[in-house]
């Protein structure tokens, strides 16, 4: 079973990168607490098709944050 990965550690480790999450908690504002990481890159199309070739079951992807920041908090849902 993987481990959760609180979102902080998530945006350090990995900063300017679009990063598909699975399983993320949220907390009630929403804001996102933590989450298992799946796939990472700078290209948001190539973690939608990676999403696509996964398939999990409950998954997320976010920007970390960065050059970007003006979509820092968008979220992209895939059920």
């Amino acid at each position: 079973m993987e481990k959760h990965t609180s979102w902080e550690t998530i945006q350090k480790l990995y900063p300017d990168r679009f990063v598909l999450l699975e399983n993320p908690v949220f907390d009630p504002r929403p804001h996102l607490k933590e989450a298992i990481l799946l796939y990472k890159h700078k290209n948001h199309k190539r973690v939608v098709e990676k999403a696509l070739e996964l398939k999990p079951y409950y998954s997320t992807i976010v920007y970390t944050g960065g050059i970007r920041g003006d979509r820092a908090n968008e979220y992209t849902f895939i059920l």
